[in-house]
């Protein structure tokens, strides 16, 4: 996990060391553990654009050298902010697997779950489209972008047990254009659109002119019943469903995000 390399041609040897690490090795551990939560903050307080390794350096009680023995560049960075963001999220879609619900019930809770979280990590619940951007990819270092990918497939392999499993179950139906990487995709479309919306373009009319707290829930629905996911929104009440999964998943998040006006 340390000293990266940018070249996309080096190769890492061994893993990340689950247990019994040295002294010297949970000291760099908890060190980069410090650097990106240092990283997190000037994200949160100038944007990713504005991030440099000097501002990092600043912020930190480390040297420069001792900094880009962590992270090989500014990008690299970035990448780990948004590795970090993803195990975050992961956690919080974990939560959703056990919820005592239909299949769309279960995706609706995964809705819920992306939507608190980008409600708490407004500025790191965009790292998806940053984490892909080519300026991003050509300088981080291809150890952390096989994490990062690692890490997508891992999400990306629970979304699509669900889809599968309301297929088998009769739930939902395949068409012959749309199978369940359509399903999941369009998903993540809805869910990472809406709120990016919501959380970043307030001062849209647009955004404004919705009064309805469940607007998120309204455009994962009308993907929902397009798909003819069952039970349709008209036989449901997926409100009732999202104030369910919020106190029963989420109700220490909703607490902290209520105590924040957020």
């Amino acid at each position: 996990m340390f000293n990266f390399g940018c070249n996309k041609d080096d190769k890492q040897e061994g893993g990340r060391i689950a247990s019994g690490l040295t002294k010297k090795q949970q000291a760099i551990a908890g060190r980069e553990v410090e650097l990106v939560q240092l990283a997190k903050s000037l994200v949160q307080e100038q944007g990713f654009a504005n991030l440099t390794m000097d501002k990092l350096t600043a912020a930190s009680p480390y040297s420069k050298g001792t900094i880009y023995n962590h992270f090989c560049s500014k990008e690299d960075v970035i990448l780990a902010l948004c590795i970090h963001s993803l195990k975050s999220e992961a956690v919080f879609f974990e939560r959703t697997a056990n919820f005592d619900g239909n299949t769309r019930e279960k995706i609706i809770a995964m809705h819920v779950g992306y939507r608190i979280y980008a409600r708490m990590e407004p500025v790191l619940s965009t790292c998806a489209i940053v984490a892909k951007t080519p300026w991003v990819i050509e300088k981080a270092s291809s150890a952390r972008l096989n994490e990062l990918n690692k890490l997508e497939e891992e999400v990306i392999s629970g979304a699509d047990a669900l889809v599968n499993h309301a297929v088998e179950i009769g739930d939902l139906k395949f068409s012959p254009a749309v199978g369940a990487d359509a399903i999941v995709f369009a998903n993540w479309s809805i869910a990472f659109g809406s709120n990016a919306l919501a959380q970043n373009a307030s001062n849209s009319r647009c955004i404004q002119r919705l009064q309805d707290a469940f607007s998120v829930l309204h455009n994962a629905n009308m993907l929902l019943d397009g798909l003819g996911w069952l039970p349709l929104s008209t036989d449901w009440d997926y409100r009732k469903t999202w104030r369910r999964v919020e106190q029963e998943l989420f109700s220490e998040e909703i607490a902290y995000l209520d105590s924040v006006n957020r």
